[in-house]
């Protein structure tokens, strides 16, 4: 029954897509491929491996990863799910900044405690512009990505940290303006309370240029008693980073 059946709904699907693709059409917002919501290229893109990236400026012991560098098709991905409406690309996202919490994990001695990936919250502005947390939603693709081959206890996203007061545009400030700018900025939610007291935290976010803002995550985390034992994000924009163009990005 299973082989006579599959190969009609095999053509049905195919005649869905087709006609979904006729009222709403769809192309990788990678590079343009039409008729493909992500294309293979533009998926392994983004997909890692993770390597370590020097941060500029951070304390000797912290450490950075990412899984691709901030341009081409990775950075036109990005650009589409955050800013056009693209929510579907979460999960391939997903998939990539679990790459760099991977490669994090076996940078560390301890491979057997509970992490927990604390995505940098988005303004409520930027919420209300893109109609859903996108953080939230990358951070727990990635555990779920992780999950599928992680040692110990699987990871979990968490989301306990909030803005406490409003700040400037970043983009607009340089290194020492943004560090000012962000001091005290974020904190950890009153209902969390003690519960992140001794617990092995991952700051995660989508894009890294200067780490000011997952530097202020951290310290949050930490006034709260929490244990940061890295800082993992999906790309990074390595000419900002010191970095040559061509630095490996898988």
């Amino acid at each position: 029954m299973t082989t006579a059946t599959t190969p009609i709904t095999s053509q049905l699907r195919a005649a869905w897509q087709a006609g979904c693709g006729l009222i709403w059409p769809v192309s990788c917002p990678g590079c343009g491929r039409p008729d493909v919501a992500i294309c293979a290229d533009c998926r392994g893109s983004v997909a890692g491996p993770g390597f370590s990236t020097p941060m500029v400026g951070w304390p000797l012991g912290w450490g950075a990863w990412a899984a691709c560098g901030y341009r081409g098709p990775a950075a036109r991905l990005l650009i589409a799910w955050k800013e056009r409406g693209r929510h579907d690309l979460s999960r391939p996202l997903g998939v990539g900044l679990g790459a760099a919490v991977r490669a994090c994990r076996r940078a560390r001695a301890d491979p057997y405690r509970e992490w927990l990936l604390v995505p940098i919250p988005s303004t409520r502005a930027a919420n209300r512009h893109r109609g859903r947390d996108l953080m939230a939603d990358l951070s727990r693709q990635a555990a779920l990505a992780c999950g599928r081959s992680w040692t110990g206890p699987p990871p979990r996203s968490v989301n306990v940290l909030r803005h406490a007061r409003g700040v400037r545009d970043q983009g607009e400030l340089g290194a020492a303006a943004r560090r000012a700018n962000l001091r005290g900025a974020l904190t950890v939610r009153s209902a969390v309370g003690t519960s992140l007291v001794g617990r092995d935290c991952v700051v995660v976010d989508d894009i890294v240029t200067t780490g000011t803002t997952a530097a202020e995550a951290a310290r949050a985390l930490t006034a709260a008693g929490a244990r940061v034992v890295g800082h993992c994000f999906l790309s990074v924009t390595l000419r900002q980073q010191g970095l040559a163009d061509g630095v490996p990005l898988h």
